[in-house]
C-alpha cells in the first residue's frame, strides 16, 4: 500500500515536471527564434546603410569624373548626370541631393603667399521619388563646402588644395527612406543612421575652370 502511494506520488511529480520543462523549453524557443529574427533582420538593414554609403561615393566620383572633363557644363547636363547616378548607381529607395561645387585657388604670390580658397559656382539637385516634390529640407542643408565667392576656412585643409589648384567637388546627401530596409524602417531610424553625406574631390582636366552651368 505504501509502495503504490509513493509510486503514485512520484509519477505525478515527474509528469508535473515533465509538463513544466516542455513549457519553459517552449518559451525559450519562442523568444530565441524572435532574438535571431531581430538579429538577421537589423544586420540585414545595417548592411544597407553601409551599402547605401559605398554607392553614395561611387556616384559622386561619376558626377565628378564627367563634371571635371567639360569646359562648359550646362545646367541640364549636370541635372541628368545626377538623375542617372540616384538611378542607376545608388539605386535605392531614397530622396538624394548632389551638389557640384567649382572651386578654385589663386597662385601663391609675394603678396600673398596663402591665397584663399574660392567657390567659383553651385549647383545643386535635388531628387525625390516624385519629381515634383524634391527634398527642400535636404537640399537646404546638404552643401558643406560653402558659397560662391566663399568657403568655410575649414574645408582649406579638408579639400587639400595647393595654390593653383582647381578641382571640381561634388556632395552627395542620401537619405534612405522606409522601405529600402528590409524591416521596413520602423525600427531602423532609431537604430542606424538614415541620413549620410559623402564627396568626391577631382582635379580640373583642363587648363581653365568649367564655367558656370547656364
Amino acid at each position: 500500500m505504501l509502495a503504490s502511494t509513493m509510486t503514485a506520488r512520484f509519477s505525478t511529480s515527474l509528469s508535473s515536471w515533465m509538463r513544466g520543462t516542455r513549457g519553459s523549453v517552449s518559451v525559450e524557443f519562442v523568444i530565441g527564434a524572435a532574438l535571431i529574427v531581430v538579429a538577421t533582420v537589423g544586420g540585414m538593414d545595417l548592411y544597407r546603410v553601409i551599402d547605401a554609403q559605398s554607392l553614395s561615393l561611387r556616384a559622386a566620383s561619376t558626377v565628378a569624373e564627367y563634371v571635371s572633363l567639360e569646359p562648359a557644363p550646362s545646367a541640364t547636363f549636370i541635372d541628368d548626370l545626377a538623375k542617372f547616378s540616384h538611378r542607376n548607381e545608388i539605386a535605392l529607395p531614397s530622396e538624394a541631393v548632389f551638389v557640384v561645387s567649382a572651386v578654385s585657388r589663386a597662385e601663391a604670390t609675394t603678396t600673398e603667399p596663402d591665397p584663399p580658397v574660392v567657390v567659383q559656382w553651385t549647383r545643386t539637385v535635388a531628387l525625390g521619388e516624385d519629381p515634383n516634390s524634391p527634398p527642400r529640407d535636404l537640399a537646404a542643408s546638404c552643401g558643406q563646402v560653402g558659397d560662391p565667392g566663399d568657403v568655410d576656412p575649414a574645408m582649406l585643409t579638408a579639400l587639400g588644395m595647393e595654390p593653383g589648384a582647381m578641382v571640381v567637388v561634388v556632395e552627395v546627401c542620401l537619405k534612405l527612406l522606409p522601405r529600402a530596409f528590409v524591416g521596413g524602417g520602423a525600427l531602423a531610424g532609431y537604430v542606424f543612421p538614415t541620413l549620410s553625406h559623402q564627396h568626391r574631390i577631382l582635379p580640373v582636366r583642363g587648363d581653365t575652370m568649367p564655367g558656370e552651368p547656364a
